[in-house]
């Protein structure tokens, strides 16, 4: 009778990857001041100013930590929408989500939207808005998000008077503005607004709650 081998289990001593402790202290370092970006609320129609930073500056963050293979992004459209300014004029709403996978072991998603007057610009909207904010979940730019970016940009918790009453104003000028132009065809883009917006979770808070309170009078 031949004889029955029995396979041998081969047990791996290759231990998993781990991710560096300190690796989110090296994503978080500030990057560069030509990195930041501004715009003017009276330019972009937005009624309010922003500051953050630009999305290759980003990138460069990821690859100079992480060297190139050792990280990547992807976007997913949830929804597109074409509708049409009260001027008459037509747009392209995106909204998505971006997901960033590091050393392969680690992911994060987060979600974002733009509303542009062509298809194309409001694709590269939705996705650099969902990438920048997954981006600070690793650290990467976090300072755009906290309000740190400079002293003109701190961030104001709930109102309060800080080294500069700029945020707060800006705040202010944005609900004004949305009690102004305030419809019943948008709403969507109010909402929008507000969640696209580089404010604080307690100024957004404030902002959709009158946003209801308005709503409720239309």
């Amino acid at each position: 009778m031949p004889k029955t081998t029995q396979a041998k289990k081969v047990i791996s001593k290759e231990k998993p990857k781990k991710i560096d402790s300190t690796l989110w202290f090296k994503l978080s370092k500030p990057l560069p001041k030509e990195a930041i970006q501004k715009t003017q609320g009276a330019l972009t129609k937005k009624g309010y100013d922003t500051t953050g930073y630009g999305y290759q500056y980003l990138v460069n963050q990821f690859n100079r930590t992480l060297g190139i293979g050792h990280w990547n992004w992807k976007f997913e459209i949830i929804k597109e929408e074409k509708g049409t300014f009260r001027s008459g004029n037509s747009f392209w709403e995106i909204t998505g989500k971006a997901t960033i996978q590091v050393e392969g072991i680690v992911q994060h998603t987060e979600y974002g939207g733009h509303r542009a007057g062509n298809y194309a610009d409001a694709l590269k909207g939705a996705s650099t808005n969902a990438f920048k904010k997954t981006s600070a979940f690793f650290g990467v730019g976090r300072q755009a998000f906290e309000g740190s970016i400079d002293d003109d940009n701190r961030e104001v918790v709930g109102f309060d008077k800080d080294k500069t009453d700029k945020p707060k104003m800006m705040v202010l000028t944005f609900m004004e503005k949305m009690e102004k132009g305030l419809a019943k065809d948008t709403i969507t883009f109010w909402e929008s607004e507000i969640d696209n917006s580089n404010y604080t979770d307690i100024q957004k808070s404030i902002a959709h709650r009158k946003l209801e309170e308005l709503t409720k009078k239309l």
